[in-house]
């Protein structure tokens, strides 16, 4: 009799445990993201080179996400029969962009030099409705080497461990979990003043 009341909360514990994993399984998928071509104006063609190289490095350290390599942009670009897509900068092409390149997400980067000073603009647009979900400005005054050696490199970690909208949200975890453990005791309480009523009865009746 105590083994078959059991079970339903056995049943139960179970499917709450595949729940959760689920849940943290999808929190722990990568989402694929392209690294556009940068936007630059006063650089010359080594130096942009470097900057993006720079960039997309410290970008992927992380792991956090999947950027695509530079043979399968090219690849992809290809295959959707595009060409130019320099003058796409608008959030809406951006987005259109990341859908045709099949990534979840594209970073759009420009950069442009006065003299000495070098400001960089950084986007990050969600492909299927064109969200703008990061929108970061630096602003450097100096050597072109400590821009490629540090603020690039910088802004690169800086926007890989933003908080934006990839995966399951911690909250979400939780939710599951607390309503879970709500569940158990909920039929625990139940299970228990079932056995008691059962325990109570055969007492009487024993002593009847």
């Amino acid at each position: 009799m105590t083994t078959s009341r059991a079970r339903p909360l056995i049943r139960f514990s179970m499917l709450l445990l595949l729940q959760i994993s689920y849940l943290l399984g999808q929190e722990s998928e990568r989402e694929a993201v392209a690294v556009l071509p940068f936007e630059f104006r006063g650089l010359s063609p080594d130096e942009r080179t470097q900057l993006r190289q720079q960039f997309v490095e410290a970008f992927g350290e992380s792991m956090r996400f999947d950027v695509l390599t530079a043979s399968a942009f090219t690849h992809a670009l290809e295959r959707s029969g595009l060409k130019n897509i320099d003058s796409c900068n608008a959030q809406p092409c951006l987005g259109q962009l990341g859908v045709m390149l099949g990534v979840a997400k594209v970073v759009h980067v420009s950069v442009d030099r006065w003299r000495d000073r070098f400001v960089v603009h950084i986007r990050l647009v969600r492909s299927y409705d064109s969200a703008l979900l990061y929108d970061e400005r630096a602003d450097h005054t100096g050597e072109f080497s400590t821009l490629l050696s540090t603020v690039i490199p910088e802004q690169g970690r800086k926007l890989s461990a933003a908080r934006l909208d990839s995966g399951t949200k911690w909250y979400l975890v939780a939710a599951a979990v607390l309503a879970g453990v709500g569940m158990i005791y909920l039929i625990y309480n139940s299970f228990a003043k079932s056995s008691s009523t059962d325990a109570t009865i055969s007492t009487t009746t024993t002593q009847q």
